[in-house]
């Protein structure tokens, strides 16, 4: 018996180191930024990280900001890109961000992209309030319905994100739940495949497709009333994805936000086909359709571009 435990325990590290081997070979799976949270109480990466992404063919990139992606050569004409981990897009190369695609367009304004994985409506309200001293033009925030949700601690409580508390009214801010047991996972590539593909619960593939109960709109309204002065609604830019629920957007609107909404034809795939995140083509199809919304903000008759 002694000798059969001494050699199932030598077959399994044999196969641990094995399989480490051939995940580091072939990429099996992407590494992980570490977070943190700055001294304002936002949420983002250690800056100056790097790493690449399953399947090694990109790389992605934390500059000294603590974002993914490449600064601005100036922040003259700034406009800010805000979001969760569709704009984040380790998935796909820095060639295929928003802000390339935007800056195309608009060769006139510089680009800056603050994004992270999770990041809810008032996470990107914070974000915004930060990027407030770099003066941009304007603030785009791309949103979603469960960004609202999700930012409210009554209806979706998570200690990871900073949410709001609508009875108090105030914030409740994130706690990052690092441990040496996570940090080992993420970096062992073959256990933390094993655990993502094999033991981690999984959300069901439509989860974004799917059309839940609507949320508390009475919660939504405190929220956004708490978070919508006329500073902020000035020059900030709600980006809603395809699909989002129309009595949302409706209050925001009544509550002064200017708006775009994202439309995809039917016979369009924005996404990739295991992943509801934005392949290049929907990058470029939804930078299209905020840069024709944008000149029609910007003064209905006085273009950004001709």
């Amino acid at each position: 018996m002694k000798k059969f435990i001494t050699t199932s325990i030598l077959f399994i590290v044999v196969g641990i180191i094995v399989g480490e081997l051939i995940a580091r070979l072939f990429v099996i799976s992407p590494d992980i930024p570490k977070r943190s949270i700055d001294q304002w109480g936002v949420q983002k990466y250690i800056p100056n990280q790097v790493g690449t992404w399953k399947g090694g063919e990109h790389s992605w990139q934390i500059n000294k900001l603590g974002w993914p992606g490449i600064l601005p050569s100036s922040n003259e004409n700034l406009i800010t890109i805000i979001g969760d981990s569709f704009i984040e897009n380790f998935m796909n190369p820095d060639s295929c961000h928003q802000k390339v695609y935007l800056k195309n367009r608009l060769p006139q304004f510089n680009f800056l992209e603050a994004s992270r994985s999770g990041v809810n409506f008032l996470e990107a309200t914070l974000i915004a309030d930060q990027l407030d001293s770099l003066e941009p033009k304007y603030q785009l925030l791309y949103l979603y319905d469960s960004d609202f949700k999700e930012s409210i601690t009554q209806l979706n409580k998570n200690k990871q994100i900073t949410q709001f508390d609508v009875s108090k009214k105030e914030i409740i801010q994130a706690e990052l739940q690092s441990s040496l047991a996570k940090n080992t996972l993420y970096n062992l590539k073959f256990i933390y495949y094993l655990y993502s593909h094999y033991w981690q619960q999984k959300e069901p593939a439509t989860k974004t497709l799917k059309k839940e109960k609507l949320p508390d709109l009475e919660s939504m309204k405190i929220l956004l009333s708490s978070f919508s002065d006329s500073v902020r609604t000035n020059n900030r830019i709600l980006v809603f994805r395809p699909g989002t629920n129309h009595n949302i957007i409706r209050l925001c609107k009544n509550m002064g936000y200017k708006y775009i909404i994202l439309r995809k034809l039917e016979d369009q795939q924005w996404s990739f086909d295991y992943d509801s995140h934005w392949t290049c083509f929907g990058h470029n199809e939804a930078a299209r359709q905020i840069v024709e919304k944008l000149n029609q903000i910007a003064n209905n008759r006085k273009a950004l571009v001709n």
